[in-house]
């Protein structure tokens, strides 16, 4: 089956072109100079600023190539310079420095904007990652910041004061969060003409669970279903708490005719978990799924917009709950 997200493309009408500029006054290039001056100071005083932090600072530009790394990237991965890294794409920058780290495999997949916050390196020690949005959904980049914690302590480094990426309750990246990563990861795996599907689960019940049984039930049934996602499915996808009860998940190499194969092991952990003696409720989940596979790549929200009309759909159609 196609993709359902063609898009159509129209003709732009061509601008008029700029009346010519008039001539610069002949004070012009000694202003033009000072321009320049003022600017090189201000680059070599940003310059300075990186490379003395003690943090290491990588930037990843909007096109996905690194654009920046200071001194601290090196010496915490053993680069002998920054330009070996420099003007790379994400990916390549990602295959070159695997070596460094415990799973090699896992940090090559990954790259160096996807996975957790802890990173294990080879040699025993471990950096904490902190990923800053640069404009509005990533407009201009993400900056990388890489700061050494203790292997026994993952409380010890506090994260910057910024806008948070994760949601504090399950532990998983929130909206933001998710869909900042799936986009990334989405567009990656369509230019390596991989599929992908999105999964729209919706947690069911908990007005009742919050009302019946407080609220610190309901989040703990909002726990318990972050627990069946993440054993239902892979650890290289992606799952993500939308806000409330919705969640969602971002397989890629997964196409439509695959995702009753998915469903049925998620039901399978559902199962499981509902199947523990002396629980107070029964966990219940409607999941919605859209795929692609098109050479156009949507953007998440255009998957998740499918993928909730289609759980909506199904919601509809099923026989009114008896009472």
């Amino acid at each position: 089956m196609g993709s359902p997200f063609e898009t159509s493309s129209a003709a732009a009408e061509v601008p008029a072109p700029a009346a010519p500029a008039s001539r610069l006054p002949e004070a012009a290039p000694e202003a033009l100079e000072a321009l320049r001056h003022t600017a090189h100071g201000a680059h070599a005083r940003l310059e300075a600023l990186l490379h003395g932090v003690a943090a290491g600072v990588l930037f990843v530009g909007r096109e996905g190539r690194v654009d920046l790394v200071n001194r601290a990237v090196c010496r915490m991965l053993g680069v002998a310079a920054a330009g070996e890294l420099v003007g790379q794409s994400s990916a390549a920058v990602a295959r070159l420095l695997s070596s460094r780290f415990a799973d090699p495999a896992a940090f090559t997949q990954q790259g160096l904007l996807d996975g957790g916050r802890r990173l294990q390196l080879a040699d025993g020690r471990v950096l904490s990652r902190e990923l800053l949005p640069v404009g509005e959904a990533e407009a201009h980049g993400v900056l990388v910041l890489l700061r050494e914690v203790s292997a026994s302590s993952p409380a010890e480094v506090e994260p910057l004061p910024t806008v948070s990426l994760v949601d504090e309750l399950t532990g998983l990246p929130n909206r933001r969060g998710f869909l900042s990563q799936a986009n990334r990861r989405l567009r990656r795996a369509l230019q390596e003409g991989r599929a992908a599907s999105l999964f729209c689960v919706d947690v069911e019940g908990t007005r009742d669970i919050n009302r019946h049984l407080g609220h610190t039930a309901g989040d703990r049934a909002l726990e318990e279903a972050a627990g069946v996602l993440r054993t239902g499915f892979r650890e290289t996808d992606l799952l993500g708490r939308l806000g409330g009860d919705e969640f969602a998940v971002l397989a890629l190499d997964v196409n439509e005719g695959q995702q009753p194969a998915v469903l049925e092991r998620l039901n399978k952990a559902l199962a499981q978990l509902n199947a523990r003696p002396a629980r107070a409720w029964r966990l219940s989940l409607g999941i919605g799924a859209a795929a692609t596979e098109g050479v156009q790549c949507p953007l998440v929200e255009d998957l998740l917009a499918a993928a909730a009309a289609r759980l909506h759909s199904w919601k509809r159609s099923r026989p009114a709950k008896q009472d």
